[in-house]
């Protein structure tokens, strides 16, 4: 019986990713159906080609394409005005854009008006956010995401891989933590072909 048990412990972990580095802050994304097989993968351009989906209005009521941001590395943050700790995350973020906003393009994405079903985020939801947290109206975004789960946070390289997916609060250090880890990872990459030990060869 012993012996089984030690043969399983190898099994339990390779199924639950357990033998993948998960970096400074575990990523949600092993929860998360569908991105299994896109978080940290080299040769995934699922988000990339992606990007020619249409543009979401920002506070401004501008149009916003993702093709903005290419060859820039992007932390996405997903956000509602019903949940309490978008309201605790956004000021927080907003400290650590003040540190890294010229090497990390912050974009706040707005999901919902309200909890209710199908009630989408608006031009004049983004706009309201972005007034109380005296974010940049042009980076506060309104899309049709009411059903997500907030907050969350997705961390893409300038070639647009999905580097990094995590649903909950995170602390300015984290995130700092996050995008340091990530991006040197992914530089290296991108120099040498050396991968990570938190990169999936698929």
């Amino acid at each position: 019986m012993k012996k089984i048990f030690w043969l399983l412990i190898p099994v339990y972990f390779l199924v639950l990713g357990g033998c993948r580095d998960q970096g400074p802050v575990e990523q949600s994304w092993g929860k998360m159906k569908g991105l299994e097989h896109t978080v940290g993968n080299m040769n995934d351009d699922s988000y990339s080609t992606g990007r020619t989906q249409e543009p979401r209005p920002n506070a401004l009521g501008e149009p916003v394409h993702m093709t903005d941001f290419e060859g820039q590395f992007v932390w996405s943050e997903y956000a509602a005005t019903w949940c309490k700790a978008c309201k605790q995350q956004s000021p927080v973020t907003k400290r650590v854009e003040a540190e890294l906003g010229d090497e990390v393009v912050f974009l706040t994405i707005m999901t919902g008006k309200s909890n209710k079903y199908n009630d989408h985020a608006t031009q004049d939801t983004a706009r309201q956010w972005a007034g109380t947290y005296q974010l940049s109206p042009e980076r506060v975004l309104a899309a049709k995401l009411w059903y997500k789960t907030v907050p969350e946070h997705r961390f893409y390289s300038p070639d647009g891989h999905t580097l990094f997916v995590h649903v909950g609060y995170l602390n300015g250090e984290q995130i700092k933590q996050v995008i340091n880890y990530y991006r040197t990872g992914w530089e290296k990459w991108s120099e040498t072909g050396e991968e990570a030990d938190w990169m999936a060869s698929r």
